[in-house]
């Protein structure tokens, strides 16, 4: 139970020294995860806060203090790095939120707008106008600019148009120099939502489409995982999803349907690189 009265942090964890520690994008990124609810378990024992985080993955958050500052903990890549980010802006947000007194009398305040709110408001207005504030959005994302060209090439009238997903592929693992510990998270998070794209290709039974897109994304991430501290495994997560896409699509044509080959780990090439079409049974495991 957290009881704000009697604790060390009240002086703490107040918005403002929140947003002062993480720095307005973090605090505002931290903002949304707590109104999101993605805060769990928190608890305040023997002058430690606890809590978890609901990112891409949970996150343990820890704060304390030390020489009557805030010190803190968080187990994601930013808060190994020492930094306060937006995991530890949700946590001491989620605190102070509990420990806030409860007056009589006075009705609870209305939930924050949430995202079904957003999704009645942009349903309201202008297709035209909501084009042009993604369009405007996209100039300035470029994983949402790669997910809308990869979209958008899957309704173009000469078919399917893979030379768009190639390019995609491209910019999305293509390292600007070497990709450090503290980047490698979003780094790969851009491969990973490509990587995404190529898979829904399945929904439309582009089996083969698939396997072929599969095997450009793994010779590219293969020549690129040299250049990344990959400490925490994430390219080898993006190998292994890579594999089980091209699995994913091998069982569904027969083998005399595949162009060239299917993915698999095998003895053929590299670790993970294309198995040559002798070694497709291993693709039916």
């Amino acid at each position: 139970m957290i009881s704000k009265s009697s604790s060390p942090f009240t002086a703490l964890l107040e918005r403002g020294t929140l947003r002062r520690m993480a720095g307005a994008r973090s605090f505002e990124r931290g903002d949304d995860y707590f109104a999101s609810g993605q805060v769990e378990a928190i608890a305040e024992e023997e002058g430690t806060i606890t809590a978890k985080v609901q990112g891409t993955r949970p996150y343990r958050v820890r704060l304390w203090i030390e020489n009557e500052e805030l010190d803190y903990s968080c187990t994601c890549p930013v808060g190994v790095d020492g930094e306060f980010g937006k995991h530890c802006v949700a946590v001491g947000l989620k605190w102070f939120q509990a420990g806030q007194p409860k007056v009589q009398g006075k009705r609870k305040a209305p939930a924050k707008v949430t995202m079904d709110d957003v999704r009645a408001y942009l349903s309201g207005q202008d297709k035209n106008a909501l084009v042009e504030m993604l369009v405007e959005r996209a100039m300035e994302d470029d994983g949402l600019r790669r997910r809308l060209f990869m979209k958008a090439a899957k309704k173009v009238s000469k078919g399917l148009d893979l030379d768009t997903y190639r390019r995609a592929i491209d910019e999305a693992v293509e390292p600007d120099g070497f990709v450090n510990y503290r980047n490698a998270y979003d780094y790969t998070h851009g491969i990973e939502e490509a990587i995404d794209s190529v898979e829904e290709l399945l929904k439309g039974g582009h089996f083969a489409e698939v396997i072929e897109l599969a095997e450009y994304a793994l010779r590219a991430v293969e020549e690129a995982i040299g250049s990344v501290d990959d400490s925490d495994g994430y390219m080898g997560d993006i190998l292994g999803q890579l594999q089980a896409i091209s699995k994913k699509s091998a069982r569904r044509i027969s083998p005399s349907g595949i162009s060239q080959s299917c993915l698999t780990k095998g003895p053929c090439n590299k670790q993970w690189l294309i198995v040559s079409r002798c070694c497709l049974p291993w693709a039916f495991y």
